[in-house]
């Protein structure tokens, strides 16, 4: 190029810094498209709140982001969620900033340029700022014995000494495995008091949680335990599990390697089956790997759909992010190659699975 024809683009790099205000023009990338869903619908009607989903939505459409209409998903969800492709982790890093709530939840059976919020009992007193806090306490029953809720608030309430006003008792939107006290920070005292009432389960602090919420697991009915063939904790050995993606099958092993159970799951829709080599290309990771979490994913959709079953169990699978084992609303796809890459099982054979299941255990993927 000559010296006389390098002028012209010369001068056109100028204009760009120009026009930048000293920077260079770099179109900024698109931040994703945002669902938000109200998990905790009938609590707001306890609370006297109307417009829980909508309130959030001013707010992130404030920075800028593109909502979709809210709908109502849920009765009594605690804890809010934030689902994302890992693709999406800034903006999802970026919402839960705005928010000021939420637990981030990678999921990479989710399309990029999306992320779902699932708002629970914690994101209501954010979102109405001038509402009055007036700690209470609820207790749901998430087991089919009846009248269990209300025979739990007397018992709570004369080992409180009646400290605290209740609201009406409720079911819970599904089974819970394990009793769970959860509370805010502040009132911890008070909710050593609640769990020490209701003697068994674990408790849980959430930060912006109003009241103390206590949700009644299987401990209280074994009818319903058997009746979905799970078995007591004590009656549960130590186990991993494996997946052998070429014969489309997740084991149960105990520790001297009998097989417990056994169930047809579906694996990473790449045709060649092979170990996942970068993110995005439809392969499940081969390895050994750990379980890191368990989520309620009843709520959780994909394209509209409730496609995650009841539970999402998260696997640790460095260096890959959002891989987990769940349940499905296409069970004819059992048995094949369908997923972005988790596991998937029929949503009956993970609430087997889910008696087994414990943070830490060991699962082995292999082809």
């Amino acid at each position: 190029m000559s010296r006389k024809s390098a002028r012209p683009f010369v001068g056109l790099i100028a204009l760009l810094f120009l026009v930048g205000c000293g920077s260079p023009i770099i179109p900024a990338k698109t931040k994703p498209l945002v669902n938000v869903y109200n998990g905790c619908n009938a609590y707001c009607t306890k609370v006297g709140v109307g417009g829980l989903a909508r309130e959030i939505n001013k707010k992130l459409i404030e920075n800028e982001y593109i909502v979709v209409e809210p709908k109502n998903l849920l009765n009594y969800k605690v804890v809010t969620e934030i689902v994302y492709n890992p693709a999406d982790e800034r903006a999802a890093e970026d919402i839960q900033e705005t928010l000021e709530v939420g637990k981030l939840i990678p999921q990479q059976d989710l399309p990029a340029g999306g992320v779902q919020i699932i708002l629970g009992m914690d994101s209501v007193v954010g979102a109405f700022p001038t509402m009055k806090v007036e700690h209470k306490i609820l207790i749901l029953n998430s087991t089919s014995k009846k009248g269990l809720a209300k025979e739990m608030t007397i018992k709570v309430n004369h080992g409180l000494t009646k400290k605290y006003g209740f609201y009406t008792t409720d079911d819970a939107d599904r089974y819970y495995y394990e009793t769970v006290t959860y509370y805010p920070p502040s009132l911890e005292e008070s909710a050593k008091e609640v769990f020490a009432a209701v003697g068994t389960g674990r408790m849980e602090p959430v930060d912006q949680l109003k009241d103390i919420v206590v949700v009644l697991g299987l401990e209280f009915d074994p009818n319903t335990k058997k009746r979905l063939g799970l078995a007591e904790k004590s009656e549960i050995p130590e186990a991993k599990i494996v997946v052998d993606k070429t014969d489309f099958t997740l084991f149960v092993y105990d520790l001297s390697g009998n097989v417990l159970e056994s169930f047809p799951a579906s694996i990473g829709k790449n045709p060649d089956l092979a170990d996942k080599k970068q993110a995005g290309d439809d392969r499940t990771p081969e390895g050994s790997f750990t379980v890191s979490g368990i989520q309620d994913s009843a709520g959780w959709t994909f394209e509209g759909r409730p496609a995650y079953g009841p539970w999402f169990i998260s696997l640790s699978t460095p260096p890959f992010s959002g891989i987990g084992i769940h349940g499905t609303d296409e069970p004819e796809k059992i048995g094949t190659a369908a997923s972005e890459g988790c596991i998937r099982l029929r949503n009956e054979d993970l609430e087997k699975l889910m008696s087994y299941v414990r943070v830490g255990m060991i699962v082995d993927i292999r082809h």
